[in-house]
């Protein structure tokens, strides 16, 4: 009996430590991947600034793939902050393909698309 008890324990145990690195790797993915679209948004809004349509077709577009790197651990945990970053996330990604810059819309949306990006990674650390 005292091995059955023994051995349930040490699975308990091993299982706890499994799913407490899970939870840790979704957390790094998490604020990888929004220190990467932190990084991105600071790209398009000197783009946007500088009225730079060539950089801002050739940044923007990358937000939607660093976000769908990451968003379904996002949708899963934090539903409030995931609306919101796509609130204004695919806005500002039609934005800047847009075949002519509207500097003060698209840097409107992406300065909210940063200041949701920041509560997340906020939310997250």
């Amino acid at each position: 009996m005292k091995k059955i008890a023994t051995m349930a324990l040490s699975i308990g145990f091993a299982s706890a430590l499994l799913l407490a690195g899970c939870g840790s790797n979704n957390d790094n993915a998490v604020s990888n991947g929004v220190n990467k679209m932190l990084d991105t948004t600071e790209q398009l809004s000197k783009a946007i600034d500088s009225g730079n349509q060539a950089k801002v077709k050739e940044v923007g577009p990358k937000l939607e793939d660093q976000w769908s790197s990451f968003e379904d651990e996002v949708k899963k945990d934090n539903k409030d902050l995931y609306t919101k970053v796509e609130k204004y996330l695919d806005p500002t990604i039609a934005g800047s393909k847009a075949p002519t810059l509207d500097k003060k819309a698209l840097g409107t949306l992406n300065n909210e698309l940063t200041g949701a990006l920041k509560e997340l990674a906020d939310k997250t650390k």
